[in-house]
């Protein structure tokens, strides 16, 4: 029994050794990839904020934002650079943690302590089934929220520079379109505001014009409803009609008070008056300014929500309607599988990377089979879309396969070139 015992113990502490074991390539590798892949995305997005730095800044600007505003939209747009870049990213931060790890001996060391090969693609393997999570998550999630969320703030910050040129006074002169009407604001005078100057023309009778002019002005709100209003101080509206006539529009000719007939290219001016020494206007601010539109738009609906990327529809030739995934959602899965894909041609890189041939031209020839896979997954997958899902997913299945098999045939045959030491590399 004793013996019997001993050796029971013997065998759980020798599973517990391989256990841990088997755990150093992966820790090993796993802090490696890490650290290059942060690095790298941090790179990449510093080179993406310095591409549209001085573009975005100006519209920001432009539109009266600060810094915050700047930061906060910046910050929106990175989602989409993420989900881009992390094939990539993955492929180059796997390559390099293995080729690091070789030429340190590191790999030597993991399997001289019993570390078999297939560790080394193991680990691989893991980390793109991770990177088919992220990719989704951004995708289908982080991605519609931000564009979302960017369409928002932008409309925002415009919005809200409007309502800064209405309530706060101005240093020069403001020239705007309204709803057809020209208004124009002079520069404070002495007034609270300074002269206030609106051209209208109206639709239904173009032969008609209107020019007020507000001596001073002020705009308050908005009140619990969302109302505005306009304080209008020592206004004057002046209505013109350009008639062969020669009268305005409810008049006689000649007989309105206020108005005094003049030949103007051959026709006759009537123009009519109205003075008011204090007059205010409510306003609601969609009466100015266009509002935002709410409702999501195909490429903000999340995954698996109601209209999202897997909520299509395909039309059957007897003229039926049956469920079929979107063209997006084709290219949001090819995307997430080129992350598998990625890491597998990592692995076989790194393994051609070990002979003679393969030292100087593995990694160019990775990154443009990494590319080239980007490419034709999302055309493909994304016309399977337009098959049906069960189609769909054959055409998945057969690309997965195509995507893998190359890679870890290869890596199957020259497992052991992945820690095979650089001085023994032929």
């Amino acid at each position: 029994m004793a013996l019997r015992a001993g050796a029971a113990s013997q065998k759980g502490t020798t599973r517990a050794m391989i256990s841990i074991r088997q755990s150093l390539t992966s820790r090993l590798l796993a802090r490696r990839a890490v650290r290059l892949m942060l690095a790298l995305f941090a790179l990449i997005i510093a080179i993406f904020i310095t591409d549209i730095f001085t573009s975005e800044l100006e519209a920001v600007l432009k539109n009266g934002g600060h810094f915050g505003d700047f930061a906060w939209l910046m910050l929106l747009k990175t989602p989409n650079v993420v989900d881009f870049a992390l094939p990539i990213v993955l492929f180059l931060g796997l390559f390099f943690a293995i080729q690091g790890a070789r030429t340190d001996n590191e790999l030597v060391i993991c399997a001289a302590a019993g570390e078999p090969w297939y560790a080394v693609p193991r680990t691989a393997i893991a980390f793109g089934l991770g990177a088919m999570v992220v990719s989704l998550t951004f995708s289908g999630l982080v991605v519609p929220w931000s564009s979302y969320a960017l369409r928002l703030s932008f409309h925002e910050l415009v919005t809200r520079q409007f309502i800064d040129r209405l309530t706060e006074p101005q240093e020069r002169l403001s020239v705007q379109e309204i709803d057809g009407r020209i208004v124009i604001a002079a520069p404070v005078d002495g007034a609270a505001r300074g002269r206030l100057f609106v051209f209208s023309a109206v639709p239904d009778a173009p032969q008609i014009w209107r020019a007020a002019l507000a001596r001073d002005w002020a705009v308050t709100g908005p009140d619990a409803a969302g109302s505005y209003q306009l304080e209008l101080q020592g206004f004057r509206e002046i209505q013109g009609y350009n008639s062969g006539s020669g009268h305005a529009p409810g008049s006689t000719p000649g007989s309105t008070p206020g108005s005094a007939p003049a030949l103007m290219g051959g026709e006759a001016l009537a123009l009519s008056r109205l003075n008011v020494s204090r007059l205010s206007l409510d306003f609601q601010l969609d009466s100015v300014v266009e509002a935002a539109d709410a409702e999501r738009q195909s490429s903000e609906r999340f995954l698996f929500a109601e209209g999202g990327p897997q909520d299509g529809l395909l039309r059957q030739p007897d003229g039926t309607l049956t469920a079929a995934p979107t063209r997006a959602l084709g290219e949001m899965l090819a995307r997430a599988l080129l992350g598998l894909v990625a890491a597998s041609v990592a692995v076989a890189a790194a393994a051609f990377a070990a002979t003679r041939s393969g030292r100087w031209i593995a990694l160019p020839v990775g990154l443009v089979a990494v590319m080239a896979a980007d490419i034709g997954s999302r055309a493909i997958l994304g016309d399977a879309a337009g098959l049906g899902y069960p189609r769909f997913w054959v055409a998945f299945a057969a690309l997965s396969a195509l995507g893998l098999a190359p890679a870890m045939g290869y890596v199957a045959l020259r497992g052991e070139a992945l820690v095979t030491p650089a001085r023994d590399q032929a």
